[in-house]
């Protein structure tokens, strides 16, 4: 999941997007996902933030986030924030910068981020 992003990030920065099966990638994304709302990194089946990041920047970049159920990604990355704040990759996980950044990220391209609570 991760290098599919860096990848359509390289893409996209030359303008050569429409070079990729952009269905195929959206596929796979959406491969990735499972009912609780959260996204794999791979088929090994491994879940966190990381990936939720990674899946929804790729589907926006794409303009086909209307291909997953939004809710209940956005449900997923609420149920990492900790009693401090902060995020965990998975919830009840300690919480730690990348997944903060991660699910802040997923949050503001999902169009959520006024669920935070700042303070």
């Amino acid at each position: 999941m991760t290098s599919s992003l860096y990848a359509l990030l390289i893409l996209a920065m030359f303008n050569a997007v429409d070079k990729i099966d952009t269905e195929a990638l959206v596929s796979y994304v959406k491969s990735l996902y499972n009912s609780d709302g959260s996204f794999s990194g791979d088929y090994a089946g491994e879940v966190d933030t990381r990936f939720s990041y990674c899946a929804v920047s790729i589907l926006a970049l794409l303009n086909r986030l209307d291909e997953i159920d939004r809710g209940s990604v956005r449900d997923f990355i609420l149920r990492c924030n900790n009693i401090d704040g902060a995020f965990g990759g998975v919830p009840a996980a300690e919480s730690h910068a990348a997944y903060v950044f991660t699910a802040v990220g997923t949050l503001k391209i999902l169009g959520e981020i006024d669920l935070l609570d700042r303070d």
